[in-house]
C-alpha cells in the first residue's frame, strides 16, 4: 500500500481533523519512517486551517514522549543519579522544544506564502466554479433535452425492437422460403439443363436441315436461271419465229397481191372457179385470224413467265415455299413454252391474190 492510500483510509476512519492529522503523524513516523512536520501535514491532508497541523503535531510528540518517558523516581537510585536524569530530560525536552519552534517558524512562514497561493487559487477556483455552474446549468438544460430524446429513443428502441421480432420472423420464414425456392431452383436448373441439352441437340439438327435447305435452294435457284435463260432463249427463238412468219406473210401478200393483178385478166374466165376460191379464202382467213391470236396469247403468257420469274427471285429466302412457287412456275413455263399447239397454216398463191 501506499502513503496516499493509507491516508484515504485515515480519513474515512478519523472522526475529526485533528483525530486525521494525528493519524497521519502516526503513520508517517512509524510506519515509513518519516519525520511529520506541519508542512507536510498539510501538504498530505489539506483539511482545517493551517493551525490545525501545527496542534495535531504537538499533541502527536506529547503523546510519544509520554509513552516513551523513563520514570526513574526510585527508592533505591541515588539522589544524583536521579537529578543528573532529569537535567538530563530537561535538556531534551528544551532542545526538542526548540527544534519544533524553528520547526514552526519555517512551517509559518510557508503556510503564509501558500495561503496566499491559496487564496489566489480559491479566486481562480472562485471563478472556475462560477464557470463550472454555467456549465453545469448547460448541462442540466442539454440532459434534459437528451432526457426527452432519450424518451424519444427509448419509444424508437421499443418499435425498433417490435420490427426487430417481426422482421426476424419474417427472416426466418423467407430463409425457409429461400431453402424451397433453392431446392425448386436446383430442380429448375436441371430441367433447364436438359432442356438446353435437348434444345441444342434440335439446333444443331435444324442447322444442318438448314444448310441442306440452304443448298437445295441455291440449286433450285441455278436450275431456275437455267429453266429462266432457256425461256428466254424459247422467248427469243418464239419472236424470232414470229418475225419470220410476219415477213412471210407479207411476202406471200405482196407475192398475192401480185398474182391478183395478174388474175384479173383470167378472172372472166375463172368465173366458175371464184365461188370455191372464196371459200377457201374464207377458210384460210380464219386460220390467219387464229395464227394471229395464237401469237397474242404467247406474248400473254411470255409478259406472265417474265413476271412469275421476277416473283421468284424476289422470294428465293424462303427455301420450302420458294420451291414450290418456282415448281409451280417451272412447270406452267414449260407448259406454254410449247406454245398453243396450233398448226401454222401457209397459204398459197392463189388464196393470196384472191384474198387481194
Amino acid at each position: 500500500m501506499t502513503l496516499e492510500s493509507d491516508i484515504e483510509i485515515a480519513r474515512q476512519n478519523a472522526s475529526d481533523t485533528q483525530s486525521l492529522y494525528r493519524e497521519v503523524c502516526a503513520l508517517l513516523f512509524f510506519r515509513y519512517g518519516e519525520t511529520p512536520t506541519a508542512n507536510r501535514l498539510y501538504q498530505l491532508v489539506r483539511k482545517g486551517s493551517m493551525s490545525a497541523p501545527a496542534k495535531a503535531l504537538r499533541d502527536f510528540w506529547t503523546d510519544v514522549r509520554d509513552k516513551t518517558r523513563i520514570d526513574v523516581g526510585r527508592p533505591d537510585l541515588p539522589q544524583e543519579v536521579a537529578a543528573a536524569a532529569g537535567e538530563f530530560a530537561a535538556q531534551m525536552w528544551r532542545l526538542s522544544s526548540d527544534a519544533a519552534t524553528a520547526a514552526l517558524d519555517v512551517f509559518r512562514h510557508d503556510a503564509d506564502a501558500q495561503i496566499a497561493a491559496a487564496r489566489e487559487q480559491a479566486a481562480q477556483s472562485d471563478m472556475q466554479r462560477q464557470q463550472a455552474v454555467a456549465h453545469a446549468e448547460q448541462a442540466a438544460s442539454d440532459a434534459a433535452t437528451a432526457r426527452a430524446r432519450m424518451a424519444g429513443l427509448e419509444a424508437r428502441i421499443v418499435e425498433l425492437q417490435t420490427a426487430n421480432d417481426m422482421l426476424t420472423a419474417q427472416l426466418a420464414a423467407s430463409k425457409e422460403e429461400i431453402a424451397a425456392a433453392g431446392a425448386a431452383l436446383a430442380d429448375a436448373r436441371r430441367d433447364f439443363a436438359d432442356e438446353l441439352a435437348k434444345l441444342r441437340r434440335s439446333h444443331e439438327q435444324n442447322e444442318q436441315r438448314l444448310a441442306a435447305a440452304e443448298k437445295r435452294a441455291l440449286l433450285e435457284i441455278d436450275s431456275e436461271r437455267a429453266a429462266a435463260q432457256r425461256l428466254r432463249k424459247e422467248l427469243q427463238a418464239s419472236q424470232e419465229r414470229a418475225a419470220a412468219l410476219e415477213a412471210k406473210s407479207r411476202t406471200e401478200r405482196d407475192a398475192l397481191r401480185d398474182e391478183l393483178a395478174a388474175s384479173k385478166s383470167e378472172l372472166a374466165a375463172c368465173g366458175a372457179q371464184q365461188a370455191s376460191t372464196r371459200t377457201q379464202l374464207a377458210q384460210k382467213d380464219a386460220a390467219l385470224a387464229e395464227r394471229v391470236a395464237a401469237s397474242d396469247l404467247l406474248r400473254q403468257r411470255i409478259d406472265t413467265l417474265s413476271r412469275q420469274l421476277e416473283a421468284a427471285r424476289t422470294e428465293k429466302a424462303s427455301a420450302r415455299p420458294a420451291r414450290r412457287v418456282r415448281e409451280k412456275s417451272s412447270a406452267q413455263a414449260r407448259a406454254t413454252a410449247g406454245f398453243s399447239g396450233a398448226p401454222f397454216i401457209k397459204r398459197s398463191s392463189n388464196t393470196k391474190s384472191r384474198e387481194d
